[in-house]
């Protein structure tokens, strides 16, 4: 039997993605690293360092063994703070701005 290509898996974040957060989305990225995952990331209103580390490495990774990791949906707060910590590079990470 085929597995259908159903797309990739939704990652819903939280509203505040703190330190404390870091941890748990370390977790949820790690428990799907065979898939192709899209972030939505629509709902945050506080993003720290620490958990924009997490999804950078898991889009690299992502990328090295030819998957697909972006970000499909995000809040304006989420964006402006990747662009403040120099997160601009599309190839870095593959984004769409919510509007």
């Amino acid at each position: 039997m085929t597995e259908l290509n159903e797309g990739p898996h939704i990652l819903k974040l939280p509203a505040i993605l703190d330190l404390n957060a870091a941890s748990r989305l370390h977790e949820q990225v790690l428990a799907l690293q065979d898939k192709d995952v899209a972030i939505d990331a629509s709902e945050v209103s506080r993003v720290g360092a620490q958990c924009v580390q997490v999804l950078l490495s898991a889009a690299a990774s992502w990328r090295a063994a030819d998957r697909q990791f972006t970000v499909k949906h995000s809040s304006e707060i989420f964006a402006k703070t990747l662009t403040v910590l120099g997160v601009t590079d599309e190839s870095i990470i593959s984004m769409e701005i919510a509007q």
